[in-house]
């Protein structure tokens, strides 16, 4: 049956109405519950580069009430992910720029979504000045775009923030940083430069990690070891006491999930101590074993046992953490046992 002009028009209005309707649903979402606002990022620079931030966070020239950042960077100055991701938006088509509101739409931009559900965006870029796509996966230090002036901007630079979504709104985080001097949330008219030895550059090392925990508690009942096997594409999760399988799963993974489980080993601290007593363990003890692989070969091996209050061994790090994210989004019923 054909719709005369009116009930189309109507028809048209009904169907954007909805859609309308869709977004504010998704804008509207709760903030998310596992936000890591100690995560580390990198400096959205090549490894090397050094940068001046000339706003900073509530900066009184259009930073009000914005945990932003404007680093300095001349027109064409490589820009690279501070985080891996997802790419969610690019915008690369517009040519102006200047310090009016008028030109607030048309800043060249990308926009990263980070497994945490927390976004990225980088502001201010060339004329396709933006080197990826939506819905690329974007490894932390990847070349993403170019700098620029275009949008609301007095002069070339890049404007960096972080943010989720609350009751539709976006709500900007604070953010730390990894430096040549440490890990440091960044201050205005402070210059920083980024490490040469990056964490992206360390992580692709890296083609399998596992994870082992061994179990000596008593009595029997009790006594539950398991280990962690993540590779580019899938996890494996094994269980067992004194010898008994209790669980062997594998799950596939996205590149997104492999990335974030690289950059926990580097963010988490994990590394070899030197000069530090080893033993095999004792009855009741337990340890952590720490592995990693590149071509079936290993590059990094790590244990800590600990028995009596005391922990020996040559791993150091933050090894709760680690397993934390690497449990991160995987449902439960992958890894409990009765």
């Amino acid at each position: 049956m054909l719709l005369n002009k009116i009930e189309l028009i109507v028809l048209v209005k009904s169907i954007f109405f909805l859609l309308s309707l869709n977004a504010f649903s998704i804008l509207s979402q709760r903030s998310p519950q596992n936000i890591d606002t100690n995560y580390v990022f990198d400096l959205p620079f090549a490894p090397g580069e050094k940068s001046m931030v000339m706003q900073g966070y509530n900066g009184s020239y259009s930073h009000q009430g914005q945990f932003a950042l404007d680093f300095k960077a001349k027109k064409g100055t490589p820009i690279h992910a501070a985080r891996e991701g997802l790419v969610y938006i690019t915008e690369s088509s517009h040519v102006k720029g200047g310090p009016k509101k008028k030109f607030l739409r048309l800043g060249n931009h990308i926009v990263i979504k980070h497994s945490d559900g927390t976004f990225a965006a980088y502001w201010h870029l060339l004329y396709k000045g933006a080197l990826v796509k939506v819905g690329d996966t974007i490894s932390k230090g990847q070349l993403i775009g170019l700098s620029g002036n275009t949008g609301y901007s007095s002069w070339a630079h890049l404007h960096f923030d972080v943010y989720y979504y609350s009751e539709g709104k976006q709500v900007t985080i604070p953010t730390l940083f990894k430096t040549t001097h440490g890990i440091k949330k960044l201050k205005v008219y402070h210059s920083y430069r980024k490490p040469i030895e990056s964490q992206s550059a360390i992580s692709k090392n890296i083609d399998k990690i596992e994870y082992h925990f061994q179990d000596a508690s008593v009595p029997p009942l009790h006594h539950r070891s398991y280990s962690w096997i993540i590779t580019e594409t899938q996890l494996r999760f094994t269980a067992n006491s004194y010898g008994t399988i209790l669980k062997d799963t594998t799950i596939a993974i996205s590149t997104i999930k492999w990335e974030q489980c690289k950059t926990a080993f580097l963010n988490c601290g994990i590394k070899n101590q030197k000069n530090i007593e080893t033993n095999q363990g004792c009855t009741g003890g337990t340890s952590i074993t720490i592995q990693t692989w590149l071509n079936e070969k290993e590059n990094f091996f790590g244990t800590a046992n600990k028995c009596g209050g005391k922990t020996v061994g040559n791993l150091s790090g933050n090894t709760e953490k680690f397993l934390s994210v690497i449990k991160e989004g995987v449902d439960p019923l992958v890894y409990q046992t009765n």
